[in-house]
This record gives C-alpha cells, sequence and structure tokens, in this order.
C-alpha cells in the first residue's frame, strides 16, 4: 500500500488546476463550516487524535468567506468531494490565502487529497498529503496516508455496534511507531492511548 500511495501522489500532486476544474463540475451544493480546526476530516477522530476540537458546521446557508470559514463541496449523494479552507485575505493582491482538498469517492474507496496554501485564484499548490480509505459497505475500516516529507501511515478502526471503539495506527518517519487509541465514550467524547500498563489522555487532553 504504500508503493502504491508514493505512486498516487506523484500522480495528483501535478494535478491541483485539473481537480479545481473537476470540483466545479461535479458539485451539486455547498455548505459552510467554521473553525480554526477543520469541520471536516476524511479519517474518524483525525483532529481528536492530536488533541484538537474539529469545527463546526454551519448548514447550507450563505456565507461569506472569512478568516476560520471552510466552504464545503457535495454531490449529488450528498457526500463531501471538496474543501476550501480559508486562511487570510491579501489585500495587495485582492484574493485570499485559502487551502484546498479533493476527495475522490468510489464504490469502495475514497481518495484524500490535501493540498498546501495559495492565493484562491491561483492553479498550483503543493500537495501536502494524500490519503486512502478502505470501505466495506460504506464503512471505514482502515485508512493510510503519504505526505510529502515521506510521512506514511496506516489507521484500523474497530467497531461495536457499529461505533468506533479502538483505532490502530502504524507510523512511518525516521522510526517505526504503533499507537492504541481506544474511544471510552462518546457523549462527551474521551479517547485515551494505552502504553503497557500506562493510560495516557488524548482527547480531550
Amino acid at each position: 500500500m504504500n508503493d502504491l500511495l508514493s505512486e498516487k501522489y506523484h500522480e495528483y500532486k501535478k494535478n491541483y488546476s485539473n481537480l479545481k476544474e473537476w470540483l466545479a463540475d461535479s458539485a451539486i451544493e455547498e455548505c459552510w463550516a467554521v473553525g480554526t480546526i477543520p469541520a471536516y476530516s476524511l479519517e474518524p477522530y483525525s483532529s481528536e487524535l492530536q488533541g484538537n476540537t474539529p469545527g463546526k458546521i454551519l448548514g447550507k446557508k450563505k456565507y461569506s468567506p472569512a478568516k476560520n470559514r471552510q466552504k464545503l463541496f457535495l454531490d449529488s449523494n450528498g457526500d463531501i468531494i471538496g474543501e476550501i479552507r480559508y486562511s487570510k485575505f491579501i489585500e495587495r493582491k485582492n484574493d485570499w490565502v485559502v487551502y484546498r482538498s479533493f476527495y475522490l469517492r468510489s464504490e469502495n474507496e475514497v481518495i484524500g487529497l490535501i493540498f498546501g496554501s495559495a492565493l484562491e485564484n491561483k492553479d498550483d499548490a503543493i500537495l501536502n498529503k494524500i490519503i486512502l480509505v478502505e470501505l466495506d459497505g460504506g464503512v471505514i475500516k482502515k485508512s493510510y496516508s503519504h505526505s510529502y516529507d515521506n510521512k506514511k501511515s496506516e489507521r484500523g478502526y474497530i467497531y461495536n455496534n457499529n461505533i468506533i471503539t479502538n483505532i490502530e495506527e502504524r507510523v512511518w518517519l525516521n522510526k517505526y511507531v504503533e499507537h492504541f487509541y481506544s474511544i471510552e465514550k462518546i457523549e462527551p467524547l474521551k479517547i485515551v492511548e494505552k502504553v503497557q500498563s500506562e493510560v495516557i489522555p488524548i482527547y480531550p487532553e
């Protein structure tokens, strides 16, 4: 899988302008979100595993771009296929610094393409990360990622009664590391990491 993701990373990293055109042609609806941390993540609990609280979906009411707002693009199935995160307005350029993400969906997988910052009207940006999510009956079972700095990760999601109870993570960057997370409560959310006999709070920190 690591080799496949590396190939796909190099395949998509030069397709920023084509992906912008694809999203403009494919999106049926838009909705908005707000927060310093994005409201949407392809990988379950991705923000929370970093100790962060994700933003909030505002809905389909029309909003204007503003710092820390996100515009989400939906396809005909109501699935998110793209995102623009508004970061900073540059007066002299009369343009926003944005971060774009694209989500290419098929029956058994989703490919997420997470690009770095660029002016909204520019057609070039660095691909920071590619994520591949495996689906089984629409349920996320595994996710894989490959970053520009050659960091690779794999996450497995364990369910009980259709609710994620555990996440097993493997990371490759200079050295190999494993993490074993337990979702102990949903409301309010509580995530811990189990390291041998020690239990470390992850979210909230």
